[in-house]
């Protein structure tokens, strides 16, 4: 973020501040002095913890158009000025462009049609060729808004607002919302209805024009077949891997060769993505150069074409099936929406493309400095916290001062998304808060449908959304079991069987140092905790989770976590000889036990942690879980997520997953069956 960019809401809040305070003084009748609003506006620019007002009032959601602030500008000048800069004709245009722009965009951006104007934003011809137009027009006219809307060009191509949208420049809800209601006064008032429709169409008619023209350009999003698209890829990647061995460059020809994912049979890939493009050290000929610039190009291009099926999978919940999709019922999705795939696509769109911004964006991150960041991390930069080594995340003054350790006493460490109370030193806290991170970036691919509603989901990935902060997450990190035991008695009677835990009442993941005494891994312990506190806090949830009916399926996404295998682009989750799964397949196979789903669904959290058969139990969800996500080439897997949504929200029934899945749960039994008993497949990480 430029200098310009991050100053910009605390100097349209300094202003928005001083013309509210001009503004009530003309409404009482009571004369302010002159200089008293801009002294008032000032508080804009008082640091709060670090920040400045404006830059915490920013995080409100408002940001000023440009015609906004020029409109709040002429109120705080004209005092000075003898008279408004913004002359009658300029302001009946200002309230025009407002009252049209809102009224073209926002209806549609909250759903109303199919088509969404906000897209017009992101391409040349767009929207501000419309503006750019009408501009020229009012300048001949000798109207002054038309400087107003050049200035708001120029605020675009200077990227002087976060956004890079060309409507966030020319139209904010606040100003839109301001013009419809002084256009409605006017009309009310002196009768005006007709001139005041008369100028609306005028501007409906600019915008429209280039409408058409737009058009075209957002066909140009038209979507190659994954088949097609996959074969041009591997046509360009052997083509390049040849020019690499004919010029015995053979690192680079591996290098091409092996960018290709490798087949992750019954399993769930889960991408690492880099910042941004890396060249490889070995690249230091011109022609090693050019036949790397030629590999990034065709990966760019290969994005593209992923970033398009993305988008249709994002969309895909609104479209009814085809009377050819309608006769194959086997081979169509039980549910219309296909947001697993959407964001499975997205992240393959950023590993060959890390710089992808429809993508980056869609997928949650924001830009700082050149660099894709998480929002939470952007708010602390934006603040300027910086890292400490024994704190984390802290604030300047906190990274001047020296800590003293002691034992016992607790340190506060804070990571991007957690904030941990540590009785055991800033080392374990670190140690901690790095698998915590790497838990939540594996949640977000395996079960970022969780998030979001499909039709939020579409929008986000249309760019019509902003990004959603998160956190800070609470977690604790005792000294010892002994602790960990001693204080979570009072909360839980069972706490000594357990390694850590998740306790919803106080929205806290408690912890203690594993050691080699312990039953199970601390990785995995760690990752099974965070994915209950992720589902339970990164959206608005239940406190009754389960309560009633489907918490198997709770403890099950957790269990599924556990079988996270590192591999050299990531990670994988499941398998049936991954984490717990080989347990339930014993359990199946070799002793003959099973619950049947439609016993187990109808279990609420009470009737489960109380049945003698929950040992048994426990094995079986991890294998249930690998079979939803990824049995029957990962048939049921949006049917499960949805399931999720639908336990943590707290409206499941007993026949919810059976409905989901479009099928009954004898049917599902027998899938399963047959998913154990298959052979596993040899696989390598």
């Amino acid at each position: 973020m430029s200098g310009l960019t991050w100053w910009y809401p605390v100097v349209a809040w300094g202003v928005a501040i001083a013309a509210a305070a001009r503004s009530t003084s003309r409404l009482v009748r009571r004369p302010l002095p002159r200089w008293l609003p801009i002294a008032l506006g000032c508080v804009a620019l008082v640091p709060v913890a670090g920040m400045p007002v404006g830059r915490w009032l920013h995080g409100l959601g408002q940001t000023f158009s440009i015609p906004m602030l020029a409109v709040l500008l002429d109120v705080v000048a004209t005092p000075f000025l003898g008279r408004p800069w913004l002359d009658a004709a300029a302001r009946r245009a200002a309230v025009c462009w407002g009252t049209v722009a809102a009224i073209l965009l926002y209806p549609a951006a909250l759903g109303l049609g199919r088509f969404d104007p906000y897209t017009l934003g992101w391409h040349q011809p767009g929207v501000a060729v419309a503006a750019a137009a009408l501009a020229v027009a009012l300048m001949l006219a000798r109207n002054r808004f038309g400087i107003v809307l050049v200035a708001a060009g120029v605020a675009w191509q200077l990227r002087l607002l976060e956004s890079e949208n060309a409507w966030d420049y020319l139209v904010d809800p606040v100003y839109g919302l301001a013009a419809c209601g002084d256009l409605l006064l006017t009309a009310c008032r002196r009768g005006a209805r007709w001139a005041g429709a008369v100028a609306a169409a005028r501007v409906a008619a600019a915008i429209a024009i280039v409408a058409g023209v737009a058009a075209g350009e957002l066909r140009a999003d038209e979507v190659m077949p994954r088949e097609k698209l996959d074969a041009a890829w591997e046509g360009a990647a052997a083509e390049l891997a040849r020019r690499a061995d004919r010029g015995s460059h053979a690192e680079l020809a591996a290098f091409v060769r092996g960018w290709r994912l490798p087949d992750a049979p019954d399993r769930q890939r889960v991408l690492v993505i880099p910042e941004a493009v890396a060249t490889p050290d070995f690249i230091d000929t011109p022609d090693e150069q050019a036949i790397w610039a030629d590999f990034v190009a065709a990966r760019q291009a290969r994005a593209a074409g992923l970033f398009a099926l993305a988008l249709e999978a994002a969309r895909s919940h609104a479209k009814l099936p085809t009377r050819a999709e309608r006769a194959q019922t086997t081979a169509r999705q039980p549910l219309a929406q296909r947001s697993a795939t959407a964001i499975a696509l997205l992240y393959e769109t950023l590993r060959d493309d890390p710089d992808h911004e429809r993508a980056r964006k869609a997928g949650g991150w924001v830009k700082r400095d050149g660099r894709w960041l998480w929002p939470e991390t952007a708010k602390r930069l934006d603040a300027g916290d910086v890292a400490d080594p024994v704190r984390g995340w802290a604030t300047k003054s906190q990274a001047a001062r020296e800590t003293e350790s002691r034992p016992g006493r607790p340190v506060a460490w804070i990571s991007n998304h957690w904030k941990i109370s540590s009785q055991a030193g800033p080392e374990a806290a670190a140690a901690l808060a790095r698998e915590l991170e790497i838990a939540h970036d594996v949640w977000r691919q395996a079960f970022g449908g969780f998030l979001l509603e499909p039709a939020d989901l579409e929008r986000t990935f249309e760019g019509r959304s902003r990004p959603m902060s998160h956190g800070p997450f609470a977690a604790t990190l005792f000294a010892d079991r002994a602790a960990y035991v001693a204080e979570l008695g009072k909360l839980e009677p069972t706490i000594a069987r357990t390694l850590g835990l998740y306790w919803t009442p106080t929205r806290t993941a408690y912890f203690f140092p594993l050691g080699e005494g312990d039953d199970e891994p601390g990785v995995s312990t760690i990752h099974h905790e965070a994915v209950h506190q992720l589902f339970a806090e990164m959206r608005k949830t239940s406190p009754l989770v389960g309560e009633r009916c489907g918490f198997w399926a709770v403890e099950a996404a957790a269990c599924y976590m556990e079988s996270l295998t590192r591999t050299e682009y990531g990670w994988t989750l499941g398998g049936r000889d991954a984490g717990r799964a080989p347990a339930a397949r014993e359990r199946l196979i070799d002793d003959g036990l099973y619950v049947p789903l439609e016993e187990l669904c109808g279990l609420g959290r009470g009737e489960l942690q109380a049945d003698d058969r929950l040992p048994a139990i426990y094995s079986q969800i991890s294998g249930l879980a690998d079979f939803f996500m990824n049995g029957e080439q990962e048939r049921y897997r949006e049917a499960f997520v949805e399931y999720l949504v639908r336990v943590y929200t707290g409206s499941v029934s007993p026949d919810t997953l059976a409905r989901l899945c479009g099928t009954s749960y004898a049917d599902l039994d027998d899938a399963y069956r047959r998913h154990m008993a298959h052979a596993i497949t040899t696989w390598v990480p």
